[in-house]
């Protein structure tokens, strides 16, 4: 393929490692899309199933595009997969829970690509979805290895969760600022808030996170983040 030709002499490589949410695949595809115009080499590792739904649910896409992206396909263990079960007392779609803690099993499939990728490059990136930080709990164990979280949503939200939790406020917000974010109340379950309380806990020894945000939009927030101590 033209990308294998393209990348032949390659000394550094990427290994995406996504979510399995729609929202979250589509996210890291573009981004790899974007860092294989530079010549730089993508791995895009997740379950077979949601790397197939990855690809069919792209629009402008065409062939030559996605043949530069180097696609992993694991196997999950069966899950449940039960139909949707609106609850208007709950916005979260319940019914993905058992996927989510399926995806957990990626952990080892993952770590033996980060072990190939890592003997045949000089360099290897990980950028993970920040609700996959225990799959890549490994990248720390390879010397050549270096970890960016990826986070999928706007810039405002991480730090308006981050500075509502600080009793002392390391700083005073400018008047235009909002004092705080809706709440979310309804919004999660016990059991979603579990998994994404676990997915944080593993977090930490990254090198540096994503933002998948802009500066002519949020260059105010992405400020504030900065500052946040």
């Amino acid at each position: 393929m033209e990308g294998q030709t393209c990348y032949k002499d390659s000394k550094v490589a990427v290994l995406m490692v996504p979510f399995p949410a729609q929202g979250h695949l589509n996210q890291l595809l573009h981004l790899s899309n974007l860092i294989t115009s530079y010549g730089i080499p993508v791995h895009y590792a997740g379950s077979s199933v949601h790397n197939r739904q990855a690809k069919l649910r792209l629009h402008g896409w065409n062939a030559e595009i996605l043949s530069k992206i180097h696609f992993h396909d694991f196997n999950l263990p069966p899950y449940s997969s039960p139909p949707p079960k609106p609850d208007p007392a709950v916005h979260f779609p319940t019914h993905l829970l058992p996927l989510f803690d399926a995806s957990e099993h990626l952990h080892e499939p993952v770590s033996q690509l980060l072990q190939q990728l890592s003997s045949k490059f000089r360099r290897v990136i990980v950028i993970h979805d920040c609700l996959m930080a225990s799959v890549v709990q490994d990248v720390r164990d390879i010397p050549n290895a270096e970890l960016y979280a990826f986070i999928p949503i706007s810039a405002f939200t991480p730090f308006f969760n981050s500075w509502d939790k600080m009793p002392q406020k390391p700083f005073t917000l400018d008047s235009n600022v909002p004092k705080g974010i809706q709440s979310t109340e309804g919004g999660l379950t016990p059991r979603v808030t579990s998994f994404i309380v676990n997915q944080r806990d593993h977090l930490g020894f990254e090198s540096g996170r994503i933002y998948n945000t802009s500066r002519v939009i949020e260059d105010e927030y992405i400020e504030l983040l900065m500052k946040l101590p």
